[in-house]
């Protein structure tokens, strides 16, 4: 009996079981086009490159008139990329006047009220603190830079408030404070620059801050160093940049066509779902409604304020992307994460890292060092919750110019809960984790379970995620004692 006898004789193996839907395991709504050869060699000519930012700029402006903003944003946008595209040598320096422009237009021409000459201050004095930070870095502003400039700021507003109210001082006060804050932690970025051996001078630092792409009072995408990590350094990582960017612009409005115009219309017009606000404001009032009405609107406007969220921060980072970096996004699939820890992560990563880098790091390198394994924690809470807490009381200055200081600190209860909360759930999840990495949970637990404990624990912890509206703390434990049927 030859080889091939034997090998005819032995029981073949039964060909596996096609598994269900696995035709869609690979299917994408918008193809890995960055992963083409031939697109990315397209893109690095003139005519690819043309075509992109055309394809981009059309996406700009569906994006406005989708909301009907009457905005000149996304052409200041689409011309500062044309020029960063075509001088990716000078990207830096063009970032800086694109930046300095866009400052411009935001405190003068297109705002309500002209403030270029505390904008102009501001920057200034940002560039006077950057540089005496570098000069005296052995003394403690230059050995602690960060607390030293967050302090500062939270004494100046403190003596502010104290001034008397509708006197000149006072309101020359509140009207340069909060421009200064809007740039507050985009200096603080930079004075955590100066201890590296290749920081950018003074000149290149103010290109990240509020920069031409769009920010919140949280940098994207953080400051100046995490620029020069992730600048593309090549045409080819320039194109698969800019393909990436034009994908996530892309997707930033499938997902508003779809919260416009299936989410919305379907959950609060189908099928008739109060707003949240509306639900909370008849608790206020004392109208009694169903307790499963408020879970309906409470779930609601969670799964809304995701994906409204996403396509905010997802189209920040394509313009940071078109220009030639390579930036993370600021939001990634949250409602897939398995523990709180990770949700934060993936839901506002930006604000993350600005609460690691400020708050985190500092406490675990300098403090807690006798805690043993309870070090993480503490560290963790310092950030999540004091670190949190300081970003949005001092975000919302009007509120202290309004009620003054102490007040403003008062009302604000609500929220200190919600951080204390928060930061302890993460911190829990962290050390969970730590023993979870050792074992294997099976998909049931990790991919469904999970995922839905985390999800139902930010969104209950969402009634206390108040900054703008000052309820008491009271009305927040009302509204959650309505949802299990406790109160009328």
């Amino acid at each position: 009996m030859n080889t091939t006898d034997l090998q005819r004789d032995e029981p073949q193996s039964a060909a596996p079981a096609p598994r269900p839907f696995s035709f869609l395991r690979g299917f994408r709504i918008i193809p890995r086009l960055e992963t083409y050869p031939w697109v990315v060699a397209f893109a690095q000519t003139i005519a690819g490159k043309a075509t992109i930012l055309a394809l981009f700029g059309l996406g700009l402006y569906y994006a406005t008139w989708l909301h009907y903003l009457h905005n000149p944003r996304w052409k200041v946008q689409i011309c500062f990329l044309v020029v960063v595209t075509a001088l990716p040598q000078y990207r830096r320096i063009v970032l800086v006047l694109g930046t300095v422009c866009w400052a411009f237009g935001i405190w003068w021409q297109w705002a309500e009220h002209p403030q270029i000459v505390q904008a102009a201050i501001s920057l200034v004095l940002a560039a006077a603190i950057f540089f005496l930070a570098i000069r005296f870095r052995t003394s403690w502003f230059g050995r602690r830079p960060v607390a030293t400039l967050l302090t500062g700021f939270a004494l100046t507003v403190l003596l502010a408030s104290y001034l008397p109210k509708g006197g000149t001082l006072r309101t020359m006060s509140f009207d340069f404070l909060p421009v200064f804050g809007a740039y507050l932690w985009f200096l603080a970025y930079s004075l955590i620059d100066i201890s590296s051996r290749k920081r950018d001078s003074v000149s290149l630092q103010v290109g990240a801050y509020q920069p031409i792409w769009g920010s919140s009072g949280t940098p994207f995408p953080k400051g100046s160093a995490y620029l020069r990590r992730i600048e593309a350094k090549t045409p080819e990582q320039l194109a698969v940049a800019q393909l990436k960017g034009l994908k996530l612009l892309a997707w930033s409005i499938i997902l508003d066509l779809f919260l416009n115009f299936v989410y919305m219309p379907l959950v609060h017009g189908y099928l008739g779902i109060p707003y949240y606000e509306f639900v909370f404001h008849l608790s206020l009032l004392r109208t009694p409604f169903k307790w499963y009405v408020g879970w309906e609107s409470l779930i609601a406007d969670f799964l809304g304020k995701l994906v409204d969220f996403s396509i905010f921060g997802h189209r920040i980072i394509a313009v940071c992307r078109m220009a030639g970096f390579l930036a993370l996004r600021n939001t990634w699939r949250p409602l897939s994460s398995p523990s709180i820890a990770e949700f934060w992560n993936r839901f506002y990563y930006y604000f993350k890292e600005l609460l690691v880098d400020c708050f985190f790091y500092p406490a675990f390198l300098r403090y807690f060092k006798t805690w043993g394994r309870w070090r993480l924690f503490a560290s963790t809470v310092a950030a999540a919750g004091f670190g949190n807490a300081f970003f949005h009381f001092f975000r919302d200055l009007n509120y202290i110019d309004e009620l003054g200081f102490w007040r403003a600190l008062a009302g604000f209860q609500s929220y200190i809960f919600y951080t204390i909360v928060l930061s302890v759930g993460i911190g829990i999840s962290q050390m969970r984790q730590q023993k979870a990495d050792k074992k294997n949970p099976g998909w049931i637990r990790a991919r469904l379970i999970s995922p839905l404990c985390v999800g139902g624990f930010f969104c209950l912890l969402r009634i206390f995620d108040y900054t703008y509206k000052r309820y008491p703390i009271s009305e927040s434990f009302r509204f959650l004692a309505h949802l299990f049927n406790l109160v009328s």
